[in-house]
């Protein structure tokens, strides 16, 4: 199929997005937009089950973090288009379904990521002014970041750039001195809930990396994917393993009960003023906010990418995937986003029912991933010739880590057992997940029916990549 084909396939609309991001941005993105979550919230919460184990979970759940990077990046150089998790898996199996199936809780994931985290920049905020409602900061938060990204991906590199400098400087402020302050005693007992404790930790840390793959949803926006989009997944996750680490040490070391951690809303702060006093605590706080922020800015931006790559597909309204002809955006699909955030957030008593699927979204997709670049890896070497990088036969290793990585956490947050003893009402995952996944089939039904009415050819669909214009699979990889 040509360019022209493609134009004639998708022309009924602006449609493609252009490609102005750098390798810093990139890398910002995979960092800042993984911190708020991480390092700022996640890392003193998840003691409550382990203690200052807590320390090695990092470890582990950053190995496994570190193996998807691995595989994302090289999908990435091979699909280098908007979408993640949707293209990779919707190109190597010939399968709008497929990926469909993969994404559409992942969309309401990064929904509810966006929500909690701007209710986790109110928070912070909290600590300069106590009075006002951390709902009504985070509708703030969402609705000045609505607006630079609606500007476009230079607005979003600019202001994503900035905030991600000024948030490595805050954390180094708590870590640096704070390695001088630590009292090995503190870590002691340091299996405080025993093996099964331990494992129930590694479910809420590796949320701390649930960031790690969103610059693949941009993969249509990058400069030189090839060489950006590796540098960006696997150089920032790897800076993300140490700074979790680091900042772990740190603060389980200088604070003589880990419960104060794990009962605080801003565990960083709480651990600041052990040892440093209200200055390093400002700072923190100013460190809290700045992560928060990016983490909702970079998750806005990667997660309207989801619902673009469907309507590029044609299994979703078409509106999701108009782009603004003076911004390059995809606007419809950013507004609808914003406006889901903002009820969702006000929502409060459904917020940790739709937060609690988010990781085990992510997980599904990043098993599917692992499959999809096993197989290409395997038995497609015409897609895998197109990669930057030839990995070698140990590329098998990080697949297969990640994958069963991936089962055991999903084993762990679905709650299986809960399942298989009768006690259904612990099965809250599992309790929004099919509903959802039930109407994301009823909606994939609906779209692939008028799709045929039409006459749709989903192969010559299929042989596109979202978010580019003119650029065909057959012809960049010689498929016929």
């Amino acid at each position: 199929m040509s360019g022209n084909s493609t134009k004639q396939v998708m022309g009924h609309r602006e449609t493609g997005l252009p490609r102005s991001m750098g390798l810093a941005c990139a890398i910002a993105t995979v960092v800042a937009g993984t911190l708020g979550a991480g390092l700022f919230v996640t890392l003193g919460t998840a003691s409550t089950t382990t203690g200052p184990s807590v320390i090695l979970g990092v470890a582990v759940t950053g190995i496994i973090a570190l193996c998807i990077a691995t595989y994302y990046s090289w999908m990435g150089t091979i699909f280098s288009a908007a979408g993640g998790a949707y293209t990779y898996l919707s190109r190597t199996f010939n399968s709008r379904f497929l990926g469909f199936v993969v994404t559409w809780t992942k969309w309401l994931g990064y929904i509810a990521t966006d929500a909690v985290l701007a209710i986790g920049f109110g928070s912070y905020l909290n600590v300069f002014y106590p009075t006002v409602d951390p709902a009504v900061s985070g509708f703030v938060l969402l609705t000045v970041l609505f607006i630079v990204n609606l500007g476009g991906v230079k607005g979003y590199s600019v202001s994503q750039n900035a905030m991600f400098g000024l948030l490595v400087a805050a954390i180094l402020v708590l870590v640096i001195p704070g390695v001088f302050s630590i009292d090995t005693a503190n870590y002691q007992p340091f299996f405080t809930g025993g093996a099964g404790g331990f494992v129930g930790s590694l479910v809420p840390l590796f949320y701390a990396f649930i960031g790690i793959e969103v610059a693949a949803q941009m993969g249509a926006e990058i400069k030189n994917p090839g060489r950006n989009l590796p540098l960006a997944m696997l150089g920032g996750t790897f800076v993300l393993v140490v700074l979790f680490m680091l900042t772990a040490v740190v603060i389980y070391g200088v604070v003589g009960d880990y419960t104060i951690l794990a009962n605080s809303d801003r565990p960083l702060v709480t651990a600041a003023q052990t040892f440093m006093g209200d200055t390093a605590v400002i700072v923190v706080a100013i460190g809290g906010l700045l992560a928060t922020a990016t983490s909702v800015h970079a998750v806005m931006a990667a997660a309207i990418k989801i619902p673009y790559s469907w309507s590029w597909d044609e299994i979703f309204p078409r509106w999701f995937s108009t782009v603004n002809r003076r911004f390059g955006t995809p606007h419809w699909s950013l507004l609808t986003l914003y406006i889901c955030a903002c009820a969702l957030m006000f929502w409060s008593g459904g917020l940790d029912q739709a937060l609690s699927i988010a990781t085990f979204s992510y997980l599904v997709a990043y098993l599917g991933v692992a499959v999809a670049a096993g197989y290409i890896y395997a038995k497609k070497p015409g897609f895998a010739a197109r990669a930057a990088f030839s990995p070698g036969p140990w590329f098998y290793l990080p697949i297969i880590i990640a994958g069963l990585g991936s089962v055991a956490l999903l084993s762990q947050a679905a709650n299986w057992g809960a399942l298989f003893t009768g006690r259904f009402h612990e099965l809250t995952t599992l309790a929004i997940y099919l509903p959802w996944l039930a109407i994301g089939l009823v909606v994939f039904t609906i779209y692939s029916r008028l799709g045929k009415r039409r006459g749709t050819d989903v192969n010559a669909i299929l042989d596109t990549l979202p978010g580019v214009e003119g650029e065909t699979i057959s012809s960049l990889t010689g498929r016929k």
